[in-house]
């Protein structure tokens, strides 16, 4: 007998089913016609199912790629086996991190050796090294794909690099230490974290221009925006806290998490975020509904980087002590495995391909 499917497995094969074949489950009359009909479409669906559970087969979860700092280069985790299929070495000090499906790549951003690397997402190579005059941190894509946007933390300016030219690339002025970015999800706007200007910087893509700045808390990082792009949340290193900040109103508020924030991800349908707290080896889990601490997760040492994939409703973690990626069941709110990664781990950025 074939193994048995969980619910991930099914829903994938019930959507490569109905690309087949989308009125598979509509038969009107038990003619003799509409017998062969049910018959042949029954075999293809045995069959797609026999394939998709045959031995070494997945089913295309996705990866996530982890920056490991300490050994200059970057894991490559299968989101379905949970095992580093690749080690990619990349330049010195991988930190940052940027993935685009459309593209099939993977952008990193080396502190030490001032670049950002290319890889090749199919082959799991690196393809080049975009060099810069200052230290990349955070790097971010925009939803086309077009654009490739990097957080110099020295030289306090925000770089635009088309990703059909890497010579091609704009420049503009930010606050002090710029350290992460995120991109609102219709594409316009950019956000920008400036730890030792304690705001968030907003630049006008199209136009490429600074456009105001946002007060936050003591030391802001780590930054993303809510799917449903209502929030913007930026963790206050040097406050325990995050800013939660209502996009439309402007109204910002603060709600007291663990100790040294540094990351956020937030859940698809934008009801639950998620901190890294660096100092307790924890997560916060917020709800984003009352802004209240629901849960607290003991996670692997010095957590860092954190990402959701949407596919399986796991949050992973990376640990820069522990050279590991802890994986969080979201609906529980339990680790559920840990992956052993390269030296210092941090992946900051959205590292899951798949989502």
């Amino acid at each position: 007998m074939p193994p048995r499917l969980d619910a991930v497995q099914r829903r994938h094969i019930y959507f490569r089913v109905n690309l087949i074949m989308p009125d598979a489950v509509f038969v009107e009359a038990p003619s003799f016609k509409a017998t062969i009909l049910l018959k042949s479409r029954l075999i293809i669906i045995v069959s797609l199912i026999s394939l998709l559970t045959m031995p070494g087969t997945t089913l295309a979860d996705g990866y996530a790629y982890i920056t490991n700092q300490g050994s200059h280069d970057v894991s490559v985790i299968d989101l379905h086996s949970h095992k580093v299929i690749a080690s990619i070495g990349v330049g010195k000090g991988p930190v940052g991190v940027a993935v685009s499906s459309q593209l099939q790549r993977v952008f990193i951003s080396n502190v030490d050796s001032q670049s950002v690397s290319v890889i090749d997402s199919n082959n799991h190579i690196e393809l080049a090294q975009i060099p810069l005059a200052g230290s990349p941190v955070a790097v971010a894509i925009s939803p086309d794909s077009s654009t490739l946007f990097v957080a110099d933390w020295y030289m306090d300016m925000v770089i635009a690099i088309d990703t059909s030219d890497y010579s091609k690339q704009r420049k503009v002025s930010i606050g002090k230490a710029p350290a992460g970015l995120v991109i609102s999800p219709d594409g316009q706007t950019l956000y920008v974290s400036n730890r030792d200007s304690n705001d968030i910087g907003v630049i006008d893509i199209v136009t490429f221009t600074v456009t105001t700045r946002i007060p936050a808390g003591e030391h802001p990082f780590g930054i993303t925006v809510s799917p449903d792009g209502k929030r913007l949340y930026a963790a206050n290193v040097y406050e325990d806290s995050i800013s939660i900040i209502d996009l439309a109103s402007g109204h910002s508020e603060k709600t007291g998490v663990g100790t040294r924030p540094y990351c956020i991800t937030v859940s698809p349908d934008s009801k639950t975020v998620f901190v890294t707290n660096t100092q307790d080896d924890s997560v916060s889990v917020i709800d984003a509904d009352s802004n209240r601490l629901v849960a607290t997760i003991e996670v692997g040492s010095f957590p860092e980087g954190i990402d959701y994939d949407a596919h399986s409703h796991r949050v992973y973690v990376a640990s820069w002590s522990d050279n590991a990626v802890s994986v969080i069941d979201a609906h529980t709110k339990k680790v559920i495995d840990t992956i052993s990664t390269g030296q210092q781990s941090r992946a900051f950025g959205r590292f899951i391909l798949g989502n």
